[in-house]
């Protein structure tokens, strides 16, 4: 990287964390919290005053309802007095999910809350694949549905679902919206008549590190392909770019290999001894190259996580490598705010005769 370029990148970075550091970005933060705060309260109030006895006893109140895992959906809800009769023990609960003219029906248990009221309690894969659920890209609408024993004679009771949707995180954490597995994201929200609504989006293309090995010449990523316009065809394989940060060229372009077991699975070995100019410092990137429509090149990296500090937690343990002109280099993988996965390699001393990049 030359002088002038790394010095740009130095003052851009300062000013970043100049930035957060400033007393005025901390009171953006405080005022964007009360502003979060008081619209929960709003919609807490809105629900109970209006909602609620609007509804006359056809609707359950909604006390939690979040996808945790990016794909295991968690309602607990309360029913109003007298949805069922006293002694009732055979009735059986469901949760509906509406899209159009699609509708599908989960296992819901009943219980009792301390104070005796009549409680749901859900927990509902979302997928097919995963055997949950079928859901498919769209809006869905939630409610109950509660079915008496057969010999009972009554007929089956629908009642909305009302809430104020998924609840804030203020930790370390937050919830993770995007299964892993399918790519697909799902989001809780709530209508404006405060009906609870599950939103699936499809998945976007992505490159996602499944883990990284290292060895005393080069290191292994393993990655998996999710998203639409991302299918590689049987028999090919993906070729994978290394680059130097900031630098438009790559230094080597190779072909990833298969893990058994994963269509989407796939491990690149990066011959760093071979790359490395070890007279300075680099930062190497891997993307997979525009495809043939035109499409955005693909960075390897960890995007779908439920921290909300990232750089801090997740970053694989540094290492060393010895280049083939006999200079041990250090290697840090890091991860950067966008998730691409970085390799920056600091030669621990300068080798004699070193001419530059190859």
């Amino acid at each position: 990287m030359t002088a002038p370029r790394h010095a740009l990148r130095v003052i851009k970075k300062s000013a970043r964390i100049a930035l957060t550091r400033s007393p005025a970005w901390k009171v953006g933060q405080t005022v964007r919290r009360r502003v979060n705060t008081g619209l929960a309260t709003g919609r807490d109030t809105y629900v109970d005053s209006v909602l609620m006895p609007a509804a006359q006893g056809s609707a359950a109140r909604v006390q939690y309802a979040a996808v945790l895992d990016g794909h295991t959906l968690n309602l607990h809800a309360t029913l109003p007095a007298g949805t069922l009769p006293e002694g009732d023990t055979g009735t059986t609960a469901h949760l509906v999910l509406v899209s159009g003219a699609t509708r599908l029906r989960a296992e819901a248990a009943l219980g009792r809350e301390e104070n005796g009221e009549l409680s749901v309690t859900a927990t509902t894969l979302l997928g097919e694949r995963l055997g949950g659920v079928p859901v498919t890209p769209g809006r869905w609408h939630l409610s109950l549905e509660l079915e008496p024993a057969r010999h009972e004679g009554r007929a089956a009771l629908r009642m909305r679902l009302l809430g104020d949707g998924a609840p804030s995180y203020t930790g370390p954490t937050r919830a993770l919206a995007t299964c892993a597995v399918t790519g697909r994201r799902h989001r809780l929200g709530i209508t404006p008549a405060g009906q609870l609504r599950l939103t699936v989006a499809p998945a976007r293309a992505r490159a996602e590190v499944l883990r990284v090995e290292r060895s005393f010449s080069d290191v292994g990523v393993l990655f998996a392909i999710y998203g639409s316009g991302t299918a590689i065809a049987e028999g090919e394989r993906p070729v994978v770019e290394v680059a130097e940060l900031d630098r438009k060229h790559a230094l080597d372009r190779r072909p990833a290999e298969p893990l058994p077991g994963d269509p989407s699975a796939w491990r690149l070995t990066v011959p760093l001894a071979q790359l490395i100019d070890t007279s300075r410092r680099q930062t190497l990137t891997l993307r997979l190259p525009r495809g043939a429509r035109g499409t955005k090149p693909l960075e390897i990296g960890r995007r779908e996580h439920d921290l909300r500090s990232p750089r801090q937690v997740v970053t694989p343990p540094k290492f060393t490598v010895r280049a083939e002109d006999g200079t041990f280099v250090q290697v840090k993988p890091q991860y950067t705010r966008r998730g691409a996965l970085q390799l920056v390699c600091t030669p621990r001393t300068p080798a004699a005769g070193a001419t530059g990049p190859r």
